[in-house]
């Protein structure tokens, strides 16, 4: 199954080599070893991209994040996702609770993707 099929709109982190290596071929299995951040619907992603989420990221992080369309950012730019998601949270005024959870355990799947060694997949 390819990475849209299964992830659609989210962010993916892959917990181990065999579902890195899947993902980075786009043949994904449901069965593999993955966490995943889903973004539930079009207005909540339009909310994460009024606030500039990807764009900060992206600029951070020399990434290509755009709508319809996968990026991986790989373990030595997973830093600056996190300062993107920081900077984010601390400009976005009276976020709703659902935006502030998001983008906690986006930091949250960041930090382990960190500590882990691998890379996130953008599903968007």
């Amino acid at each position: 199954m390819q990475n849209s099929e299964l992830f659609r709109r989210g962010i993916v982190l892959p917990l181990d080599p065999e579902a890195e290596e899947s993902l980075r071929i786009n043949d994904v299995n449901e069965s593999a070893a993955f966490q995943y951040l889903e973004i539930p619907d079009q207005p909540f992603f339009e909310t994460l991209w009024a606030l500039g989420l990807f764009q900060t990221i992206n600029a951070k992080s020399g990434s290509m994040i755009d709508d319809y369309e996968e990026e991986f950012v790989e373990p030595a730019a997973i830093t600056h996702v996190l300062q993107a998601v920081d900077e984010v949270r601390s400009r976005a005024e009276s976020p709703s609770t659902e935006t502030l959870s998001f983008l906690n355990q986006l930091y949250n799947l960041a930090q382990e993707s960190k500590k882990l060694n691998r890379p996130i997949l953008f599903v968007l």
